[in-house]
């Protein structure tokens, strides 16, 4: 015991990097492999029209207080430097470094770097939003990366493009799940992918051993590289389906670690109440509220369509002050497209004649919360609030609607004139995580097909203007001052390392338009 006791000793405090004792010891292995002082590459986010987010981790046992420098500059080289500092590095935040970098120019591209010691990162690219009038913007919106669903070719696709502002992340950007306990036996992983640690997700450890693997992957980390990232989390950085309702003191401890393990690993701007919630501004052309629909006021799922209190006024998504907030901005916005970044869908939806044995899917949308979610439907009406962007993630399929309070109402939306309609939502599919023929399972493809017949039947969904349930991707958003358009981009396999796109779809609305359209 005595020898035992003695190597653990030496393997935490010894010369080996993997001393810092931040994560599961099974992760070693990998690190051992990878790059020893930036194994995690660098990042940026959060970008303001005068200054970003800039991160990096470093892996040194000894580098608690050490100082780090950066420098941002705008050329690749780094020869015209802009702005540069040092900062010590803390144990406390699991030796990351982040960087809020001021004074920068709107709507320019910039590269960054750190150092410590002898050893400089990888050079990262980023951009700043712009002000004034821009002609286009362009984001590209992912959700629902699960580790062991798969290699992550839709990041290593987004890497490679050059006309992406910025990357929009919905939610589940990591999976708190154990090893194989997450999705079904058609989506088993391969060995290679196997969630460290073998358990649930629930100590400050797990969860940065969790995202520390993750951004292992070299198609993830290549990605924060090249483009600045605005995210936000769903249920799974956390726990799945969780609500702002769950109680107790390993409940309020597993929840603070999940929230410090994101504000570590994320490229967000720090603030004291580790809040998700925020906005931004890209000039006149657009403004994005980013929402919390987990943690700030969501009341329990309710137990389905018969529960007496699925409707009450007491039941929230959001809660009040977030609502308020998220209204009174919307209203005084003078940007010609207001975005909503939203972990669930909030459109209206029929599902019985597909998901009618599924109520829990039903009741973790807004359909599950249909008093909050028509309050902000009359909000929007009573104010005469139109081009609105709903961008969601959380489902793992792809779809477009046209926003509508009521859709079944042939009296208050009319789907030939475009009555009633004030806006899109553009729906992304999943990174990785399984959709519905993985699901399934049982003759996929087709019973795939009939759910998606199902669902767009006038009947069931008149303002469903795309559907794609069986394919994994991402889409870009474009807006012009003139038209707000959705472009679904299809990875054909994720078995393996394969950056081709199987399909592609577009889906457009214009400037006070009432119709969603194909071009």
């Amino acid at each position: 015991m005595r020898i035992i006791a003695i190597l653990l000793f030496l393997f935490f405090t010894g010369p080996n990097n993997f001393g810092q004792n931040v994560f599961d010891p099974d992760l070693k292995p990998y690190l051992d492999k990878a790059e020893p002082v930036f194994p995690f590459g660098v990042a940026s986010g959060d970008p303001q029209q005068n200054g970003v987010v800039i991160w990096t981790k470093i892996l040194d046992q000894n580098a608690d207080n050490q100082p780090v420098s950066w420098e941002v500059a705008t050329d690749t080289t780094l020869q015209n430097v802009v702005q540069l500092g040092t900062e010590d590095i803390k144990e406390k935040i699991a030796f990351t470094v982040k960087i809020f970098v001021e004074n920068l120019s709107p709507g320019t591209t910039y590269f960054y770097r750190f150092k410590y010691k002898n050893t400089y990162s990888p050079i990262g690219r980023t951009k700043t939003a712009p002000d004034g009038n821009p002609n286009k913007l362009r984001f590209a919106v992912v959700s629902c990366a699960d580790f062991q669903g798969g290699e992550f070719n839709a990041y290593g696709h987004i890497a490679q493009r050059t006309d992406i502002d910025v990357i929009v992340h919905l939610g589940d950007y990591i999976y708190e799940s154990g090893a194989g306990q997450w999705g079904t036996k058609r989506n088993r992983p391969v060995a290679s992918r196997v969630h460290i640690p073998a358990s649930t997700c629930t100590s400050l450890r797990d969860y940065r051993t969790r995202y520390a693997q993750y951004r292992l992957d070299a198609q993830l980390r290549e990605c924060h590289r090249l483009h600045p990232f605005i995210t936000i989390w769903d249920d799974h950085e956390i726990s799945n389906n969780v609500n702002a309702g769950e109680k107790g003191p390993q409940w309020d401890k597993r929840e603070a670690a999940a929230r410090q393990a994101y504000f570590e690993w994320l490229p967000i701007k720090d603030n004291p109440e580790h809040s998700i919630i925020r906005s931004f501004s890209f000039g006149n052309l657009a403004e994005m509220w980013m929402l919390d629909s987990r943690l700030e006021g969501r009341s329990p799922q309710a137990k389905g369509l018969h529960d007496p209190n699925l409707g009450s006024m007491e039941r929230h998504m959001l809660g009040g002050k977030q609502t308020d907030w998220l209204l009174n901005g919307m209203a005084n916005s003078k940007a010609r497209w207001k975005i909503m970044g939203n972990q669930v869908i909030f459109s209206p939806m029929h599902d019985s004649k597909v998901f009618d044995r599924r109520p829990a899917l039903r009741m973790d949308r807004w359909d599950g919360y249909p008093a909050e979610q028509q309050h902000i439907f009359d909000f929007f009406y009573q104010n005469n609030i139109q081009n609105i962007i709903v961008v969601t993630g959380d489902v793992h399929t792809a779809w477009a609607f046209e926003l509508t309070a009521r859709p079944l109402d042939k009296g208050f939306y009319d789907p030939k004139t475009g009555k009633g309609v004030i806006g899109a939502e553009f729906v992304t599919p999943s990174v990785t995580s399984f959709n519905l023929d993985e699901l399934l399972g049982t003759l996929p493809r087709l019973v795939a097909a009939i759910g998606k017949r199902r669902f767009k039947k006038n009947k069931y969904n008149p303002h469903l203007r795309y559907v794609d349930l069986i394919r994994h991707g991402y889409f870009t958003l474009t807006l012009t001052p003139e038209k707000a358009q959705a472009d679904w981009y299809f990875i054909k396999r994720k078995d393996r390392v394969d950056l081709k796109i199987g399909k592609k779809k577009r889906r457009a609305i214009n400037y006070n338009g009432n119709h969603i359209s194909k071009k």
